[in-house]
């Protein structure tokens, strides 16, 4: 994917991204409702298992989902203010673009994995 240069061209990609993270928050939501249903319907010892394994990766997902929406929302915002992205957050920096596209790869390639693995154990 290639990275925009002018402001206007930044703005619009970065809420195109808060879209698509804000999107799979939601669809966690659903999936960790989906898995509470199957987990009152069988109790078995292997369903357990696969249970606290997705509860774990949802709770981890959405962590990243969260912390990646807030700082895409401070970079547009910054952006906004002087046309120019120089943030850093704790140990997720925010500097550029380039940053923000890697995270957004990263978690969209992540996010992806878990929702396709969800769905196959959901059949």
């Amino acid at each position: 994917m290639e990275i925009p240069t002018q402001s206007s061209d930044l703005q619009q990609q970065i809420n195109s991204w808060k879209s698509n993270v804000d999107n799979a928050r939601q669809e966690m939501r659903e999936m960790r409702g989906r898995l509470e249903q199957m987990a009152h319907r069988k109790t078995d010892t292997d369903m357990l298992i696969h249970v606290e394994h997705f509860q774990n990766q949802f709770i981890c997902q959405m962590e990243v989902a969260d912390e990646l929406f807030h700082d895409l929302k401070q970079s547009a915002k910054k952006l906004m203010n002087n046309g120019i992205l120089a943030i850093v957050h704790d140990d997720r920096p925010v500097d550029d673009v380039g940053t923000l596209h890697d995270r957004m790869e990263t978690f969209q390639k992540l996010y992806g994995e878990l929702r396709h693995e969800f769905e196959q154990f959901a059949k």
